[in-house]
């Protein structure tokens, strides 16, 4: 198996001007790595906050034009790299026909096409460059937990869910695909899910198509949290918790109360990056080359209107708390159940990956949150 070193030549991240992407930037260059940045575009307002903080690190090239609908993009970005960090993704919130203007404007389409389209445009540059040794992939916990049932509250479960045991613990032997009805994996709404169940079987297909030029790790994260390194960085999970700590309600995906399944930022990186330095046999362990990283800094879920709320009151006394919506316009209560469990037991022992307390983790997204002006907490 191929490991990798900061001696074997740069390496190539995607989506960089992303929460994920830039901290994985920041993760590499701290650890003696040269970094060829990959965006889509230094001109939108996205791309000029990202290139502002990425021109401040050391040892970074940022190539502009890396778009995943454009076959070709990323050839110049890859050649002569010995590993390409995969972050790059269309997620709902950004498939708007805006963000990505050359996808189709459709938000299931492109958040899929994203994904499937653009890992080939992906895969074709690893192939033209002759030198990349190794993909890590970041996929999701989406592609490991079923759909959510629609009739079971916000909680995540699905059709296999319901045929668990309660405290069920996902591993990598888990897809999201399992057990669920052809015609409803198809919907819509599973778009994201679907695309990066897809992505990963993809992936590992091309990397055994290469005949042992390169290979692929997959990192399945569950809610990504952490410091915002820059103000366009804002949105999705973090977004949430700095509205509850500025006095706000959560706007995204809904308003309405939900567990939260947190993993930092800091430590889902690391773990790309200790995954990239393996030499370990990663297809013979349990579930392939799969690494979940998930679990709340050892705590298997947390309620935001309650546990995170909570953790939010003790570290920032003085504020003035948001909350989750907990009725439906219609007058109905929310539902908010979790049955199952949730830990990175396999990334701990074989990749050495550590979580760091999930109140460390809150604690710098408000921090940051305030410092950037994202909120403005009320005080007491």
């Amino acid at each position: 198996m191929a490991s990798i070193t900061p001696q074997d030549g740069p390496v190539a991240v995607t989506g960089c001007t992303g929460f994920t992407g830039a901290h994985m930037v920041r993760e590499l260059i701290h650890h003696g790595y040269t970094v060829r940045a990959c965006i889509r575009d230094a001109t939108s307002w996205r791309g000029q906050d990202g290139v502002d903080y990425l021109n401040r690190l050391p040892n970074v090239e940022i190539i502009d034009g890396c778009d995943l609908f454009t076959p070709g993009s990323y050839d110049a970005a890859f050649k002569g790299c010995s590993a390409v960090f995969h972050v790059a993704a269309v997620l709902g919130n950004s498939a708007d026909g805006k963000s990505q203007p050359l996808g189709s404007g459709d938000v299931s389409t492109d958040v899929y096409d994203g994904g499937i389209v653009g890992t080939q445009n992906v895969i074709d540059a690893i192939n033209a460059s002759g030198t990349v040794q190794r993909l890590i992939y970041t996929s999701s916990m989406a592609a490991v937990t079923p759909p959510a049932d629609p009739h079971a509250g916000l909680g995540r479960g699905g059709a296999k869910g319901a045929a668990l045991p309660d405290g069920y613990e996902w591993t990598e032997a888990d897809w999201a695909s399992d057990g669920v009805e052809p015609q409803a994996w198809a919907a819509p709404r599973n778009a994201y899910s679907k695309s990066k169940v897809d992505t990963e079987r993809f992936i590992n297909d091309a990397a055994d198509a290469s005949d042992g030029r390169w290979d692929a790790i997959t990192i399945n994260p569950a809610m990504i949290c952490g410091p915002i390194l820059f103000k366009a960085q804002v949105g999705q999970w973090i977004e949430q918790i700095g509205r509850v700590a500025g006095g706000l309600e959560p706007t995204w995906p809904a308003k309405y109360d939900q567990y939260y399944n947190i993993i930092d930022v800091r430590d889902l990186v690391a773990a790309h990056r200790l995954a990239a330095e393996s030499s370990v046999d990663h297809k013979a362990s349990l579930g392939g080359n799969r690494y979940l990283m998930h679990g709340s800094g050892g705590r298997s879920h947390l309620r935001l209107g309650t546990d995170v709320k909570q953790i939010i009151q003790e570290l920032f006394p003085t504020f003035v708390l948001g909350s989750p919506a907990t009725v439906t316009s219609k007058g109905e209560p929310i539902t908010v159940e979790w049955k199952y469990t949730n830990d990175s037991k396999k990334a701990k022992s074989v990749l050495g990956a550590t979580l760091r307390p999930v109140q460390d983790t809150i604690r710098d997204v408000v921090e940051t949150s305030i410092e950037l002006g994202v909120i403005t907490p009320t005080l007491r």
